[in-house]
């Protein structure tokens, strides 16, 4: 890709960027949110049109008037945001778009998706609809949907972001597999972990315009990452917390799975006004039954309380009006009104809170202060607080989520996958806010699959496996392989 420029009306996303990536490797593609990345990728895979400049595929020039075409070339994407339709089966999504004829043989067609998860290392009943699989396995069988097509040239756009530690080392392993026998990887990434562990090349992206290109040998985290943002990037120094009185108690807490199965068994924890307190686990483990149940969403058995008022049987109105606060997984479907503005959402799931209820009306002073404030704490890049919440970027959407959880004095933070889909810079920005609210007399649950960030940020780390949950020894906080090892029920 040489020169590649592309305009939005009057707003330059990318700016005269070239990219060369060599056939059989895997190639990341980094930077902060708007950096261009994305938007690089959709002009590749012919989603978007280049304003100015040239693509070269093996040698020849080509222009894609669509996907349609980008994919009969070989090229396929999968997006952060993927595109599967939740009340067809899984097996009906892979062929979707890519039938073998007028009339499909399931039983062929299974036989084939049978042999490309094996090639991958992944399971999947292909007669469930895909409105019952997790987000992780959403993200499998995008990955396959792409080599349901041939495609030799795979855009991964942030692939491992709801994978498991061990699922994103599988994944990249079987990448790597993929590139030897003659596919080339492109990764829009921000684990920069990932970058110097898997990659062959990496690319830096900022503002829109292309700050380096080289291979991962001859760079680092450090590096990257003041590339990215345009500044060093200072490490995290954890300050001890000073635990004050417990604030959230559950005892015996029983949650009822989809499938009628006890996804959560038995669980019982405290969290202490102060700490910040992280829960490890593979994806699909009871970690989201468990945040819908503290929420008041799906119906539980056993206690909660919140200090002495016990909130087992309130709604999910009362426990946000008793100081809960959730940062959701998944903010399209369960944080957010797209086609309303921001200030609108700023104040969503606070309407009736004490300060933004005035009477039967919204006090509009409040919400203007609100979203103000949502817009700050997380520098966000928005035209104005009344514009609708979809033109904004996912980095600067999920800011404006997690700002929102920290307004109107939390008591218990809710947060899953908090930083899913941002750089690194912001994650820092997000867990920061996260740790001011604790030391502020807020507690803070954090569901994460990236190991790491929870080894960097959490005061104590529980893992739940199997629904069940269990406490890391201090003394093994720092230790990745033996929490690794309570996540999959080794010891």
């Amino acid at each position: 890709m040489t020169g590649i420029t592309k305009l939005f009306g009057t707003v330059e996303a990318l700016r005269d960027v070239d990219l060369t990536v060599q056939s059989g490797h895997i190639h990341a593609i980094v930077g902060e949110n708007g950096a261009g990345k994305t938007t690089l990728m959709k002009v590749l895979y012919g989603a978007h049109q280049a304003s100015d400049g040239q693509i070269n595929l093996n040698g020849e020039p080509v222009s894609f008037r669509d996907s349609k075409e980008a994919i009969a070339a070989g090229i396929g994407m999968v997006s952060q945001h993927y595109s599967i339709i939740p009340e067809l089966t899984c097996l009906q999504n892979l062929v979707l778009g890519a039938e073998p004829g007028p009339v499909i043989s399931y039983a062929a067609a299974e036989s084939r998706a049978n042999e490309l998860a094996k090639q991958m290392g992944f399971q999947f009943n292909w007669h469930e609809e895909a409105s019952e699989i997790s987000p992780s396995q959403g993200q499998k069988l995008e990955i396959l949907k792409l080599l349901w097509r041939n495609a030799k040239i795979l855009i991964l756009d942030e692939p491992t972001a709801m994978l498991a530690p061990d699922d994103a080392d599988l994944l990249y392993a079987k990448l790597h597999e993929l590139t030897e026998q003659g596919a080339t990887v492109l990764v829009v990434t921000h684990r920069l972990p990932e970058v110097m562990e898997h990659c062959d090349e990496v690319t830096v992206l900022r503002g829109g315009k292309l700050i380096d290109s080289c291979p991962v040998a001859q760079t680092n985290p450090a590096e990257l990452a003041e590339k990215m943002v345009g500044q060093a990037v200072t490490e995290h120094s954890p300050i001890p917390c000073n635990p004050g009185e417990t604030l959230l108690t559950v005892r015996n807490l029983v949650v009822k799975g989809d499938k009628g199965n006890d996804a959560v068994k038995e669980a019982s924890f405290e969290l202490k006004s102060g700490e910040l307190v992280g829960i490890a686990g593979v994806d699909g483990n009871g970690q989201r039954e468990l945040f819908y149940a503290l929420m008041g969403t799906r119906n539980s058995s056993g206690e909660i309380h919140l200090g002495i008022q016990n909130l087992t049987n309130t709604s999910t109105a009362e426990r946000i009006q008793s100081g809960i606060r959730l940062i959701a997984e998944d903010r399209h479907n369960e944080a957010v009104i797209e086609d309303w503005s921001i200030a609108d959402n700023a104040i969503l799931g606070l309407q009736r809170t004490n300060r933004v209820l005035a009477g039967r009306s919204i006090n509009r002073n409040t919400q203007a202060e609100l979203a103000k404030n949502v817009t700050e704490i997380f520098p966000t890049k928005f035209d104005n607080v009344n514009q609708k919440f979809r033109d904004l970027s996912g980095g600067n959407q999920q800011k404006v989520v997690a700002a929102r959880s920290l307004q109107e004095s939390p008591q218990v933070v809710l947060a899953f996958q908090p930083t899913r889909g941002i750089d690194l810079y912001v994650a820092g920005l997000v867990y920061d806010g996260l740790i001011k609210a604790t030391r502020e007399g807020a507690t803070v649950l954090v569901v994460s699959f990236d190991l790491d960030e929870l080894m960097t940020y959490c005061d104590r780390i529980l893992v739940m496996n199997h629904g069940e949950i269990a406490e890391v020894p201090a003394e093994l906080r720092q230790d990745r392989s033996a929490i690794g090892r309570m996540m999959v029920g080794a010891e």
